[in-house]
C-alpha cells in the first residue's frame, strides 16, 4: 500500500447513508472496504520493531536509571561475557529471580 503525503484531510460532516463513498480508483468504500484497510495497516504496524522474546508475544521493557560507575560495569561484564548489554542484564536478573523464589 502506498501512502502520498500530498493527501489533506479535511473534518468534515459524515458521509448520508444514502450516499455512496468511492476510493481513488472507485472501488465503494463500504465496511467491508474500511475493515480491510484497518487489518491491512494493522499487519504492517506488527511486523514492525523488534521481534518479541517472550511466549506470549509481548515482551515488557523494564528502563532503570544506573549511576555511571554501575552502567560502566555492567558494560564490561557484557563484554567480558561475549554478550550484549541487554542479554547480560536479562541473564543476571533471571538468575537473580531464581534465586529469590
Amino acid at each position: 500500500m502506498v501512502v502520498s503525503k500530498s493527501v489533506t484531510y479535511r473534518l468534515g460532516p459524515d458521509v448520508p447513508d444514502d450516499e455512496e463513498l468511492r476510493d481513488g480508483q472507485g472501488r465503494v468504500i463500504d465496511e467491508g472496504h474500511v475493515d480491510a484497510a484497518v487489518e491491512e495497516a494493522l499487519e504492517q504496524v506488527r511486523g514492525r520493531g523488534r521481534p518479541s522474546i517472550s511466549a506470549t508475544g509481548e515482551s515488557p521493557v523494564l528502563r532503570v536509571r544506573l549511576p555511571r560507575e554501575l552502567d560502566e560495569a555492567v558494560s564490561d561484564a557484557a563484554r567480558r561475557a561475549g554478550a550484549s548489554r541487554s542479554e547480560w542484564v536479562r541473564r543476571v536478573l533471571d538468575e537473580a529471580a531464581h534465586r529469590a523464589s
